[in-house]
């Protein structure tokens, strides 16, 4: 039996069977406006990219779903399902005590991410699965790139904090000092000019509004 989870721009996730299993199976659907060869190069390739790039954030000590196969030709990963809820959920209902070990641990990961030269791509609350035991896995490494540039590391983060402060404003704060201390514990040398980034960026987002308006 195959179940929809979910339905993306890119993909479509199923909860399904695979021996014995409660598996999830990413498929990279058809895009009828592209060229079919080029359609189909481009789902080999994101597919093989975001495979690879999962197992690299494993091997680092990030959280993540362990994929047990890869179908390049029909542009699907088989993985782990992992029975969470998305962090998104769960933000409100959570002591404030949590959410500030929650968030630092996320800090920590994404140092380790960034560490390994992996920018997530999509850093949101929706990309993070909350577990029973209070352990935090990423999903969704679809727009995952590998870089070692400074401004686009500053950009993942950014992401994570203009998501918590549209989504979360009420504790947007908190949360995001909470992951500033675990993704600088943990990153190190280097971390401080990666936060600064982010001050750059957000202020270039200012400017620009108040420009508009």
């Amino acid at each position: 039996m195959s179940v929809v989870l979910a339905k993306g721009a890119e993909a479509t996730l199923f909860l399904e069977q695979w021996y014995g299993m409660r598996v999830v199976r990413k498929h990279r659907i058809q895009k009828r406006y592209r060229v079919e060869s080029l359609d189909k190069r481009l789902r080999r390739e994101r597919t093989i990219r975001e495979a690879r790039t999962i197992t690299a954030a494993k091997r680092a000590g990030v959280p993540t779903p362990i994929i047990f196969s890869v179908n390049v030709e029909a542009a699907t990963i088989i993985m782990e399902h992992i029975k969470a809820h998305r962090l998104k959920e769960r933000i409100s209902v959570l002591s404030s005590n949590k959410r500030q070990r929650i968030f630092n641990q996320i800090g920590k990961s994404v140092a380790l991410l960034h560490q390994t030269h992996i920018c997530h791509g999509d850093l949101t609350t929706s990309n993070l699965l909350l577990h029973a035991s209070g352990k935090i896995y990423f999903i969704d490494f679809g727009l995952a790139t590998t870089t070692q540039s400074v401004e686009d590391l500053g950009t993942d983060i950014h992401l994570l904090r203009r998501a918590l402060y549209s989504t979360h404003h009420i504790f947007w704060e908190g949360c995001f000092n909470a992951f500033k201390t675990g993704y600088q514990n943990k990153y190190g040398i280097g971390a401080s000019r990666i936060l600064r980034k982010v001050e750059a960026i957000e202020s270039r987002g200012r400017y620009i509004t108040e420009r508009i308006r």
